[in-house]
C-alpha cells in the first residue's frame, strides 16, 4: 500500500508500515496535510502528521472516508485533496512504432537542449534516479520531456512536461509510451498520478492506456 503513498508525501519520513494507521516519524520535513488516506483494493492506509492531538483524529476521519467515496468528477471542500494512482493495464491510443517516430531516449550529447528545456535543471533531470529520460524534439528543440519523478527498487513514477505551444500534438503521449516501456524492461512498474482535477493529465494517461488503482484524500 505504502508504496503509491508517495506523491503526498513526498520529503517525509515513514516508518516501517506493518498496520493500516502510522504516524509520521518526526524528525524530517512535515507536510502541509494533517491527515493522507490512501485506498486501493478496498484496503486503505492513514498516515497523520505527529502533531495532530488524538481528539481531532476522529472528526478528520470521516470527511476523508467521504471524500474517497464521491465519484472523481464530484466536488469535496477546499481543505481536502484528491489524486488517484494510475497503471497501464490498456492499449494505448498509439502504438510504440508509432511513438518511435516522434520520441527518443536523451543521452548527455542532449544536456543543451534539456537546459534550454528546463533552465538550471539540467543535474536534475540527468540525476539516476530520473531515468529513462525521453524527449521529443522537433527541428533541434525540445519540446516534451518524460522522466521518473520517482524511483523506487520496484517502481517508477512518471513525470512529463510539454512546452504550451507544442500541447495537443501527441508529443507527450509518445514520450509517457517509451518511458512506460522503457520503465517495464527494467522489470520495474511505471505508474502515473495525478490530482482529480487535472483533467489534461488524466486525459493524457486515459490515452496511454492508464486506469486508476488507488486513489488518496489529503487533509489539511
Amino acid at each position: 500500500m505504502a508504496s503509491f503513498a508517495y506523491r503526498g508525501c513526498l520529503g517525509v519520513r515513514l516508518p516501517a508500515i506493518t498496520q493500516n494507521t502510522i504516524e509520521l516519524l518526526r524528525e524530517g520535513v512535515q507536510p502541509p496535510w494533517k491527515l493522507y488516506v490512501a485506498e486501493m483494493a478496498g484496503e486503505q492506509v492513514a498516515i497523520w502528521r505527529p502533531d495532530v492531538p488524538a481528539s481531532e483524529r476522529e472528526a478528520l476521519l470521516a470527511p476523508a472516508g467521504e471524500a474517497l467515496a464521491i465519484p472523481q468528477t464530484g466536488h469535496v471542500a477546499p481543505h481536502i485533496h484528491r489524486e488517484v494512482v494510475l497503471q497501464q493495464v490498456a492499449s494505448p491510443a498509439i502504438s510504440i512504432e508509432a511513438a518511435q517516430h516522434i520520441a527518443r531516449l536523451l543521452t548527455p550529447g542532449d544536456r543543451t537542449l534539456v537546459d534550454i528545456f528546463a533552465p538550471g535543471e539540467v543535474e536534475y533531470y540527468f540525476h539516476p534516479d530520473r531515468r529513462p529520460l525521453v524527449g521529443v524534439i522537433v527541428e533541434g528543440r525540445l519540446l516534451s520531456l518524460a522522466h521518473s519523478s520517482r524511483r523506487t527498487v520496484r517502481a517508477c513514477e512518471l513525470g512529463i512536461d510539454t512546452l504550451p505551444e507544442a500541447r495537443r500534438k501527441g508529443y507527450a503521449l509518445a514520450a509517457t509510451l517509451l518511458w512506460a516501456t522503457a520503465v517495464t524492461q527494467e522489470g520495474l512498474v511505471a505508474f502515473y498520478s495525478a490530482s482529480v482535477e487535472n483533467v489534461p493529465s488524466l486525459a493524457l494517461a486515459a490515452a496511454a492506456g492508464y486506469r486508476v488503482f488507488a486513489q488518496a484524500v489529503m487533509i489539511e
